[in-house]
């Protein structure tokens, strides 16, 4: 079993990153290896012809391919999936597409030894250009009852997991992580999730961090990797 991870797909727009030719290991995995998608992963949205075509081709991808939630998502239809159980947290598997699972705000998962906090969620920089209840949910940042189910759940672990795969970062890594994106304008104000997030920073122990969201790749330090089209090892 391996694991990968990679940044936002935005549905359609950039799941071409996922085909063989430009990322030939994938035509090496298994169902037994994962993909994790770093939020934004946008599908489905409004039940188009295209979205079910691109449903079902990752669907048919050899891997199983995992998603944190991230701003640009449909969340009532997120919140219709069934929940179940899966490396020790909770899971929502598409019902039509059982090879695509959603991970679960602030859970923590046991994948092959490797101990995995999730937490998607982040604020939408462009939510003035959106609209509400079509392409801009509330539900995009974490409620105050999930953070606090998210401390709950660390704390059962003494604080301490291997990786923290997110969607958004601290607000101590924005500078970092703005000075590589091509989108700078609006993104640089701090929220309530980049301030939990800081908090995290000062009482979790990780080895490494993954987020997406600022349509960036770097390796902004030897604990947290930025991932937009790059698709890396759990680990690397």
């Amino acid at each position: 079993m391996s694991i990968w991870i990679s940044g936002d797909i935005h549905g359609s727009i950039d799941i071409k990153k996922l085909s063989y030719r430009r990322w030939p290991e994938g035509r090496m995995l298994t169902s037994e290896d994962q993909l994790i998608i770093c939020g934004d992963f946008g599908m489905p949205w409004d039940g188009s012809n295209e979205e079910k075509y691109w449903l079902g081709w990752l669907c048919d991808r050899p891997w199983t391919t995992l998603f944190v939630d991230g701003n640009h998502e449909c969340f009532p239809y997120l919140a219709e999936l069934p929940e179940s159980e899966r490396w020790g947290g909770r899971v929502q598997v598409y019902p039509d597409y059982p090879s695509i699972i959603h991970l679960m705000r602030g859970e923590i998962y046991d994948i092959d030894g490797a101990r995995i906090f999730a937490m998607g969620g982040a604020a939408s920089h462009d939510k003035q250009w959106r609209t509400p209840g079509w392409d801009w949910f509330p539900e995009e940042m974490p409620r105050v009852v999930e953070l606090c189910a998210a401390e709950g759940r660390l704390e059962t672990v003494g604080w301490q997991v291997d990786y923290v795969v997110s969607h958004c970062c601290a607000t101590r890594m924005l500078d970092a992580a703005l000075a590589r994106t091509p989108y700078p304008d609006g993104r640089d104000m701090p929220d309530a999730l980049n301030e939990w997030f800081d908090m995290l920073e000062d009482r979790l122990t990780y080895r490494r961090w993954y987020f997406g969201h600022y349509h960036a790749d770097a390796e902004l330090d030897e604990r947290h990797r930025l991932l937009y089209r790059d698709i890396v090892e759990l680990g690397s």
